[in-house]
């Protein structure tokens, strides 16, 4: 289960600067401990039942993450400090997998002059190499203007810059700035077939290939216990839950708000591998707010599967409080990194007839206080 025994700690130089982990003077197996209990007094105090054991799935207890969002400042390229608002400067990070280590290694070898940025470095399944620069605009276009930096940086990685993330293109003599290009920077999985996602350095997706594909795993096998389902998915993304529930349902409606998201969901079934192409027939995309407001009818599906951002599923689930009983989805598969707004959606969907069935923690943020909870309920 983990790299290390669960009685032992793992080692950081940073530990007593660094705010990037919270757990480090803990035992791997204090942490989970931990974990459990906070998850289980939340179910508590929601006032949600659930009389089986909470599930702790882990890929290891350190170097996992394949990206990592670091601040520049002043010179220092790191996270924040725990005893003032400076950054801390990281040579090495035991949250880093191997390669990405390597690839900040290698970053670090470059003085950027800003006095200000975030970096987000990223490491693709097959060791490619990413790197995200979001920049003031006098900062890019002194950038594009200094050209040095640019080629050194092209030359060892992709870049993008900018909240657009436009991609910088050499045109012989100067750079210019291109539309974001989605490349396969991530993988999901059906069964032990790898598959990998388009999208940007900048996009979101799980932190760790190691941990995502115990995610993979858990939702696909959620799935196919309503076999022949009709699934509506809440949340999208690129599809690196899609493509898992696709393999185990008969038809699925993916939903997300963010074109570029889905712009890679098009992209990765275009090249879905010879094995899965049949998938491309199962699935309907539609965009849209739909925490605003649902345009699809719940009556029409066997279940949903959603993975929401902070602020939780909102108005997604309204539509099923003026619904039968008997015309609701039978089942939910919920996940999320914030089980806070989890349990303020839990607690409406225990109102309109659902239980937890099973609920597990996948930890893909060890010596940190966060966790990922993935959730099955049921209609009663």
């Amino acid at each position: 289960m983990s790299e290390i025994k669960n009685d032992h700690k793992v080692p950081c130089a940073y530990k007593d600067l660094c705010n990037g982990c919270q757990f480090l003077d803990l035992t791997y197996g204090d942490q989970i401990s931990g974990k459990i209990f906070e998850l289980s007094e939340l179910l508590k105090n929601a006032e949600i039942p659930y009389h089986g054991k909470i599930q702790f799935v882990s890929a290891g207890a350190s170097h996992l993450r394949d990206r990592l969002d670091f601040s520049l400042e002043d010179g220092r390229l790191g996270l924040y400090r725990k005893d003032k608002k400076e950054i801390t400067d990281l040579e090495i990070c035991a949250q880093l997998s191997p390669t990405l280590q390597a690839w900040l290694t290698e970053f670090r070898t470059l003085k950027l002059p800003f006095k200000k940025a975030s970096v987000r470095l990223r490491v693709g399944p097959n060791g490619e190499r990413g790197v995200w620069l979001d920049l003031a605009n006098i900062d890019i276009k002194a950038l594009l203007d200094e050209k040095n930096m640019l080629h050194f940086l092209q030359q060892r990685s992709f870049v993008e810059l900018g909240q657009r993330r436009k991609v910088p293109t050499w045109q012989g003599y100067e750079f210019k700035l291109k539309e974001p290009e989605a490349r396969p920077w991530f993988q999901t999985w059906v069964n032990e077939t790898a598959v990998p996602l388009f999208c940007q350095v900048a996009s979101f997706t799980q932190p760790s290939h190691r941990a995502n594909k115990l995610i993979c795993n858990i939702i696909q096998s959620w799935v196919g216990k309503f076999p022949q389902g009709r699934v509506i998915e809440f949340g999208s993304g690129i599809g690196n839950l899609t493509i898992p529930a696709l393999a185990s349902c008969a038809h699925l409606t993916a939903c997300e708000i963010d074109g570029l998201s889905l712009e890679g969901l098009e992209k990765t079934l275009e090249r879905l591998p010879a094995s899965l192409t049949s998938l491309r027939e199962k699935i309907e995309i539609h965009r849209g707010d739909f925490q605003r407001k649902l345009l699809q009818d719940f009556a029409n599906f066997d279940g949903a599967l959603v993975n929401p951002p902070r602020s939780g599923l909102m108005g997604f689930l309204d539509p099923l409080e003026k619904m039968a009983a008997e015309k609701r989805p039978k089942f939910f598969i919920y996940m999320s990194c914030f089980p806070e707004s989890m349990m303020t959606d839990l607690k409406r969907l225990k109102n309109v007839g659902y239980s937890v069935n099973d609920i597990k923690i996948v930890d893909q943020f060890p010596q940190t206080s966060h966790y990922e909870v993935l959730a099955l309920l049921q209609r009663k």
